[in-house]
């Protein structure tokens, strides 16, 4: 199983926005992330990179 965890920016523990996250969706201007216990959040941005093997994902913050 591929779990990530996600930051806004760079990978830093003050910049962390969810662990073990299972699904990420975009609409517009919007990411949700949804991690492995079915927990959401939804932030202004868009996806920046994603290492799925490494399990990191950069997020570029919006406006």
């Amino acid at each position: 199983m591929c779990l990530s965890s996600v930051y806004r920016d760079e990978p830093t523990q003050e910049n962390l926005l969810a662990r073990d996250v299972a699904l990420i969706e975009t609409e517009g201007d919007s990411v949700t992330l949804t991690d492995l216990f079915g927990r959401r959040i939804t932030v202004r941005g868009s996806i920046c990179r994603a290492d799925l093997t490494g399990g990191v994902v950069i997020l570029r913050p919006g406006d």
